[in-house]
């Protein structure tokens, strides 16, 4: 599956590597990337990557509003500033886990909860929690700090296709797969939630049917380690 085998490790049969843990704090104890990604230090790391990579390109150049002549192709041609491309994020997105184009653009399209066709700092930084909690075996614990915004995200995505703040089923099936949960765990999830192709779910059924998903891809620690170097520049 797409996140499922990240740099490091592999979703082949039996128990699967760890996650990266660092040792941090006073008393030494081993924080996972995760965990790092959540202090200070972490993510002033990522963030610095992030903006040393914008100014390697071409984004730093553009004009801050697209012109007006452009119309309704403006989102085509132009990428607001201090935000990456689909071709961007699928490269970046490669640097941490092993995934396919159409794996990548997924992801990105999940994350594109505003359809401008680029996602800024907060989008990439949810996309990198992401890849960090499935080979950490945190996805759970990336629900509990995480969900309402990451739901926030995909239920905008969907404005289009569903009721306000509701999330398709479709979408939610893509970031299942995307996670690397096997047919059975879907099926399952299908038969006890009582999902169906047209199904739109509220906040509170999407985190239901989100961490039954992920207590179970947790347990089967179905993604290798993920790699998160920049925590350690």
């Amino acid at each position: 599956a797409a996140m499922a085998q990240a740099h490091g490790g592999s979703s082949s049969s039996g128990a699967a590597p760890a996650g990266p843990h660092y040792q941090g704090g006073s008393d030494g104890e081993e924080s996972s990337a995760f965990d790092l990604l959540h202090t200070e230090k972490g993510f002033a790391a990522f963030e610095q990557w992030y903006r040393r990579g914008l100014s390697a390109g071409p984004g730093q150049h553009l004009p801050t509003m697209p012109r007006a002549d452009l119309g309704v192709w403006w989102p085509q041609a132009f990428v607001p500033p201090n935000a990456v491309h689909e071709h961007a994020f699928m490269d970046l997105v490669r640097v941490f886990a092993e995934c396919s184009e159409g794996e990548a653009m997924d992801l990105f399209d999940l994350l594109d909860h505003e359809l401008l066709g680029a996602l800024a700092l907060p989008q990439v930084y949810m996309a990198i929690l992401l890849i960090a909690a499935l080979g950490c075996k945190q996805l759970t614990k990336f629900l509990h700090l995480h969900s309402t915004a990451f739901f926030g995200m995909l239920s905008s995505g969907c404005r289009l296709s569903a009721a306000p703040d509701h999330v398709t089923w479709a979408r939610i099936l893509t970031l299942l797969r995307l996670l690397g949960a096997p047919g059975y765990l879907i099926s399952r999830l299908c038969v006890e939630f009582e999902m169906k192709p047209t199904k739109q779910l509220a906040y509170n059924d999407f985190l239901e049917v989100a961490w039954a998903a992920a207590a179970q891809l947790d347990r089967r620690g179905g993604a290798g380690a993920a790699e998160v170097a920049l925590i350690n520049e």
